[in-house]
């Protein structure tokens, strides 16, 4: 499913074993800042496309029109012209059409690291007639179901995953028709999926169900979608979740047993598939007075319920509870003071007059070392313009903390922690917090560096598979945190802004779903001086690749 990516990614940063070999660099200062270009070829089956759009979009959430466009020619050539440093995603907008060589990751664009005033040449898109998937969706009575969506998932057990976020809706007929459709093989479902949950939105809620009408995910039948076929009466009867599955129970004071009210609460499902599990969190209403919360229309699964962060520096430990066919009541959540975390972020070598850094806005993040992961929301504080944070809802342990800053660049600035003080004495080790301590007096002295590193990651010996994915961390040599996760794009260029000067790890990790041994690693020392731009290439033996039988 979806979730994979990032579960995946985790378990490539961990990999042991890896080759140290010489890193293959070379020093130039860096450039003006300028805009930049991009041009290639939308063809299909070798002949251009004339009048496809093609988009640059960024990788901010809210974006849902390309930021910078051209449309190609009668020969199917587009060029794109003042284009900012930064990172993309460049896509044809032909919804009909998919990549030729679409990838079973289910990329819809190919990512692109543009460096200032760059001109990327030949960046070509080759595309096929997608196919169509289309039938109906009734309940038991035989009455449409109405905007349900249906979900198309390829049927490949190593990376199955949905194609679209969210599927396609149902119209007022109950009828679905899925175009575009990447050649595959597919089970077609509607219903909650797996990977989350539609708690109390106020109308029925079905199970998941496998076309042609089962429960049973083993049991569905395949549908096989090619290039511009189009598969018919794919009909499915849902069935109904038994009225009023829920949820219930109260919110009390940990010590007195009293009544906690108007609390948010956050429910998170827990979905495990072979080796991974993903963590899926919704907010749910908060309690009443009498710190009394209900949740309804639950699928089956594993869940826990917890207090969301709150201004009141609240915290509880997760509760866990099955859903199976009836109700769940009596739930007990045991509120407590969480340990709060207050300070100053002093950043060095900033101007001294005016009393304003000149950054984009900085947030310090907390993280309690070998703290089990847990749905809901993060620990994080915006640093206030006078350098304040205020950080609530932490539990006893060992605090670690993090700054991090905007960047538009497409590079990973990094806000350095130089040390962090508490009342004049330095926490080399992390800050010690204990249940419901209030820590006041830290400071936080931290620096933004002026080297950057840019590099490439070179496939030597051969290609990636078509599910291939790359990915690159960056350490300073003798530190386990600040580590910077730079995005790699379709070429295998990244880019670190903002380091200090110094010797840093940069970690290569090819990560092969249908590959034996599934990751390759490569890691190389690196060498950086403020003001420069260090260029690096990291190669990695494509010979290792071998399909898994």
């Amino acid at each position: 499913m979806r979730h994979l990516t990032s579960s995946v990614f985790a378990s490539a940063l961990i990999i042991s074993g890896l080759l140290f070999v010489p890193a293959r660099s070379q020093i130039k200062p860096a450039n003006k800042i300028e805009s930049g270009t991009v041009s290639g070829r939308v063809t299909m089956k070798g002949k251009g496309m004339p009048g496809i759009v093609v988009g640059l979009r960024t990788g901010e959430s809210n974006q849902t029109r390309p930021k910078l466009k051209g449309t190609t020619d009668e020969d199917g050539k587009y060029r794109i012209t003042n284009v900012p440093a930064g990172a993309y995603q460049v896509a044809p907008i032909a919804p009909a059409f998919v990549f030729s060589d679409y990838s079973r990751t289910g990329t819809t664009g190919k990512d692109l690291l543009i460096a200032e005033g760059e001109t990327v040449e030949g960046f070509d898109f080759a595309l096929v007639r997608g196919g169509v998937i289309t039938g109906k969706v009734t309940d038991a009575e035989g009455r449409p179901v109405v905007e349900e969506f249906v979900h198309l998932e390829m049927d490949d057990q190593s990376t199955p995953h949905s194609v679209g976020a969210d599927g396609v809706q149902t119209d007022d007929r109950g009828i679905f028709r899925a175009f575009g459709v990447p050649p595959g093989k597919y089970r077609v479902s509607a219903g909650p999926g797996d990977d989350g949950f539609l708690g109390g939105r106020g109308r029925p809620t079905y199970r998941r169900t496998f076309y042609p009408g089962t429960t049973d995910r083993a049991q569905a039948t395949v549908v096989e979608a090619t290039e511009a076929s189009e598969a018919t009466n794919i009909d499915l009867t849902v069935v109904r979740m038994a009225k009023g599955v829920s949820v219930s129970g109260r919110v009390v004071d940990g010590k007195s047993g009293e009544p906690v009210g108007n609390v948010r609460l956050y429910l998170t499902k827990i979905t495990v598939e072979g080796t991974s599990t993903s963590h899926t969190s919704s907010g749910i209403q908060g309690t009443n007075t009498k710190g009394e919360f209900r949740a309804e229309d639950l699928p089956p699964g594993k869940y826990t319920v917890s207090v969301a962060q709150q201004r009141e520096n609240l915290r509880s430990e997760p509760v866990a509870f099955d859903v199976l066919d009836q109700d769940v009541t009596g739930l007990m959540i045991k509120t407590s003071l969480g340990a709060s975390l207050d300070g100053i972020v002093v950043i060095e070598g900033s101007p001294k007059s005016g009393g304003q850094q000149k950054f984009s806005p900085l947030f310090v993040s907390a993280f309690i070392r070998d703290e089990s992961p847990q749905g809901g929301p993060g620990r994080y504080s915006v640093v206030k313009a006078d350098g304040s944070f205020h950080v609530t809802g932490l539990p006893a342990g060992t605090v670690n903390l993090v700054l991090g800053e905007a960047d538009d660049s497409g590079g990973h600035r990094n806000i350095v922690v130089l040390r962090i003080e508490r009342d004049g004495v330095v926490q080399p080790n992390g800050i010690e917090v204990h249940n419901g301590e209030q820590v006041t007096g830290l400071r936080v002295f931290a620096t933004q560096g002026t080297a950057t590193i840019r590099g490439t990651v070179k496939i030597e010996n051969g290609t990636l598979l078509p599910d291939g994915r790359v990915f690159v961390s960056i350490v300073k040599a003798g530190e386990t945190s600040n580590m910077v996760s730079p995005t790699v794009d379709t070429r295998g260029h990244f880019l670190a802004t903002g380091l200090t000067s110094g010797s840093y790890e940069v970690q290569a990790t090819v990560f092969m779903p249908r590959s034996v041994g599934r990751v390759f690693s490569s890691k190389h020392v690196v060498t950086v001086t403020d003001g420069v731009v260090s260029e690096v290439t990291i190669p990695v033996d494509a010979s290792k690749f071998q399909p898994t039988p």
